[in-house]
């Protein structure tokens, strides 16, 4: 059998199959194009100057008012309907602020998405994600039926879960960076504040005994300690093994903190979604129960490794009485960890189910807008009208990045720990056997490699994992409570 076998074959159809197929057939496409959601349209120079009693020629100045800039005009005339904003020849005019507008609603499709900020990103995260998850699933049936496909080949299921998971930083950090690079200082203070303040949660959380949060980075970074030394040793290196502990665990800290300012604002936009769903929905009990369950789940996810409150009570306890001979666990640890992917498996699909509704109360925020305008006094410049709209449909791909890179972040997270959890590096794979008995490889440098294999177990890799789907967890509902608390605190005021 090859290195690869058949996870080669389907990754390359994968593969090909994303780059011919995706302009034809698109899981992002869909989700935006569905008809589940509708974008508001805002009004015409001349539906604005019929409203205020004026004709389409007369009364209009030009070049007064504020200046837009060719950005914002490139904006404008992207998102206007026929009729709308022609940046050419800009005319702005001003209108009451009770001006009796209604917008029109209009369905989305593609070709309204091209120009939006970050949609080749979005495109690209879904669709790749969506690859993924289907090599992943192909991944389990063939080991379902051929057991010893994880040791008689690579997994390539880790490559295309890493990658996932590269892509999706790589879009939290456009998304943090456009924050950063904007004109609101307070956004830069925001996310320097989450950051420093995850910093010290984290140190926090990485010097509790892991009797108490359930990780596993202690043992596997012995592990990997003495395999270093070990391997060290029989190349006649001296050294003391790797750095500290506490070295290790500075840099997880580091990496935390910047995962939690990468999630800040993500966590913000999900809450502000969240109380519009509810104002929505309020009518509609299923929902609204579906939308808590939504909100409140990664509480009880975070407490899945808190070992004194689930682990310890279902993997030491029982059903029968603790002093009888004939008292058994409720759960056994592999169990508890199908009982804990089950659970975030779950969880992320319920919060992809949700997708729909959380982004037609984004995308309500426009007529929200004008609704709040009407209730104020004063006048306001059709241009300025014409961009409350429209920036709202503008930034729909990068909501529903916000919503979704965190989510796909915390899936490929879970798979990751599954596939690291099926996988045994030591279990004499082809790999091994190659470097063994290939006449090109000196008997010097095939000690070497089978040693440096030694050294990369995957205990340590799954310490990593469980703790970084726990703190997307953790950072993620501090992000949106925060959002909450604020938003209602702003409501108040």
């Amino acid at each position: 059998m090859a290195l690869f076998g058949v996870q080669f074959v389907l990754s390359v159809v994968m593969a090909t199959m994303l780059q011919k197929f995706s302009p034809y057939i698109s899981l992002a496409r869909w989700i935006l194009c569905n008809n589940h959601l509708v974008r508001y349209l805002h009004p015409t120079d001349d539906e604005l100057k019929s409203l205020i009693g004026k004709n389409a020629t007369g009364h209009a100045t030009k070049g007064k008012g504020r200046k837009a800039t060719s950005a914002d005009s490139r904006k404008r005339q992207t998102n206007a309907a026929p009729g709308g904003i022609n940046s050419d020849d800009l005319k702005t005019f001003t209108v009451p602020c009770n001006i009796d507008v209604q917008l029109d609603k209009a369905m989305i499709e593609e070709i309204d998405l091209l120009p939006q900020f970050l949609y080749s990103d979005y495109k690209w995260l879904i669709d790749f994600s969506l690859c993924a998850v289907v090599i992943n699933v192909l991944v389990e049936i063939f080991a379902f039926f051929l057991p010893e496909i994880y040791t008689q080949e690579l997994n390539l299921a880790l490559v295309w879960n890493f990658l996932v998971i590269f892509f999706s930083l790589k879009v939290l950090f456009s998304l943090a960076a456009a924050y950063w690079r904007g004109d609101d200082t307070g956004e830069r203070s925001m996310c320097l504040t989450f950051g420093l303040f995850f910093f010290v949660v984290a140190m926090a959380v990485l010097v509790i005994d892991e009797s108490l949060l359930d990780f596993g980075l202690d043992k596997g970074y012995e592990s990997f300690s003495e395999k270093v030394t070990e391997f060290m040793e029989k190349q006649g290196i001296s050294s003391s093994g790797p750095t500290p502990r506490w070295v290790f665990k500075l840099f997880l800290a580091v990496a935390s903190a910047v995962l939690g300012a990468f999630l800040s604002f993500p966590g913000m936009r999900l809450a502000n979604m969240y109380l519009d769903s509810l104002f929505y929905c309020r009518e509609t009990r299923v929902m609204l129960v579906c939308l808590h369950v939504n909100f409140v789940a990664p509480l009880f996810l975070i407490l899945l490794w808190v070992t004194p409150i689930v682990q310890g009570p279902l993997l030491a306890g029982s059903w029968k009485d603790p002093n009888s001979k004939d008292s058994q666990p409720v759960l056994t640890e592999k169990g508890y960890n199908n009982l804990r992917f089950s659970s975030l498996l779950l969880f992320c699909v319920l919060r992809l189910s949700l997708v729909w509704r959380h982004l037609q109360s984004y995308l309500d925020m426009a007529h929200e807008r004008i609704e709040k305008m009407k209730k104020e006094t004063g006048r306001i410049s059709n241009v300025d009208l014409q961009r409350k709209v429209a920036r709202v449909f503008y930034y729909l791909s990068a909501a529903a990045l916000q919503y979704l890179a965190p989510t796909i972040l915390l899936l490929f997270s879970v798979l990751m720990l599954r596939t690291l959890g099926c996988s045994d590096w030591n279990s004499n794979p082809v790999g091994v056997s190659r470097i063994q008995y290939s006449s090109l490889i000196s008997n010097s440098t095939r000690e070497a490699a089978l040693s440096l294999r030694g050294v990369l177990t995957p205990a340590l890799f799954q310490g990593i994992m469980s703790y970084m789907v726990w703190w997307v967890c953790v950072s993620w509902l501090i992000t949106s409570v925060f959002g909450v608390v604020y938003l209602k605190m702003f409501e108040a005021s």
